[in-house]
């Protein structure tokens, strides 16, 4: 069996193609990212981790953050306190549980990316970021900025069949067109058409379901590929734009951000605020 770099080469090669011809385009500098953010209390080290990468690097992007806070095990006043001092304009808002699993936690996402579309221009973007993704450049940002897609995910790690879950982008106009959709035909009867009741499967089925313009890319580093490659690499570090920890031990997000994206002298103070209850 052929590793699947190998397997893959042809399509990078071809993405490669189309991610340079992107970039030379203009940009919309009108675009604004509005990016959702699903956590708890127990994840706030990596969800700070995450918005600290955000600041850190999206240097010439116009971003709103939106944290939909789980009511069952809610993120605390004084971490939400320090998530306002680095990103003061940031929202929390106390909500249903919403990781990902069955209609009803599924429904609870599209109600959230309604609810940060309410305010949105309809060319503006909708973005799913999991707590576990960390950023080190603004590259599919900037792609973003230059794209007409509807829907722009990640797919080279599940051989592009369908938009990985951990970050992915929507045009605010596809999110209503999607959410008309679920009002008509309720989210427990369109869920009965895909395989696994998950929400990254979910929103690729609904974009492609309406027939909108669906750009899968590739921008996303997973664990594996950090391991096999040594680390995050200047390769890696070119290849994409984030990292998601998609793993049971979290800590390697921290280990990985500390070693390297951030220098010592950040972490003392990074390192002494991700430990706020």
């Amino acid at each position: 069996m052929l590793p699947i770099r190998i397997k893959q080469f042809p399509n990078f090669l071809k993405e490669l193609h189309k991610r340079n011809k992107v970039l030379s385009a203009s940009p919309n500098e009108k675009r604004v990212f509005h990016l959702c953010y699903f956590s708890c209390h127990s994840y706030f080290p990596y969800l700070y981790c995450a918005l600290h990468s955000m600041k850190k690097h999206l240097k010439n992007i116009e971003f709103k953050i939106y944290i939909f806070n789980d009511a069952e095990m809610p993120i605390s006043d004084t971490q939400f306190a320090e998530i306002k001092k680095l990103i003061p304009d940031s929202e929390m808002i106390l909500w249903p549980k919403s990781m990902g699993w069955g209609a009803e936690q599924i429904a609870n996402i599209w109600k959230a990316y309604e609810y940060a579309a309410k305010n949105a221009d309809d060319n503006d973007i909708i973005a799913r970021v999991d707590s576990d993704v960390f950023f080190f450049n603004e590259r599919i940002f900037q792609m973003i900025k230059r794209s007409d897609a509807d829907l722009i995910g990640d797919g080279h790690f599940v051989d592009f069949k369908y938009t990985q879950g951990g970050c992915y982008f929507f045009k605010v106009s596809a999110i209503h067109q999607i959410n008309q959709m679920i009002a008509e035909k309720s989210m427990e009867n369109l869920v009965k058409e895909i395989d696994i009741v998950v929400e990254d499967i979910a929103a690729h089925y609904f974009a492609k379901k309406l027939g909108l313009n669906i750009w899968l890319t590739w921008f996303m580093v997973f664990p594996q590929e950090i391991i096999n490659s040594g680390g995050l690499s200047s390769w890696l570090k070119w290849k994409f734009s984030c990292a998601h920890f998609v793993m049971k031990n979290k800590d390697k997000m921290l280990e990985a951000y500390k070693k390297h994206i951030i220098s010592s002298k950040e972490y003392e103070e990074f390192s002494s605020i991700i430990k706020t209850q």
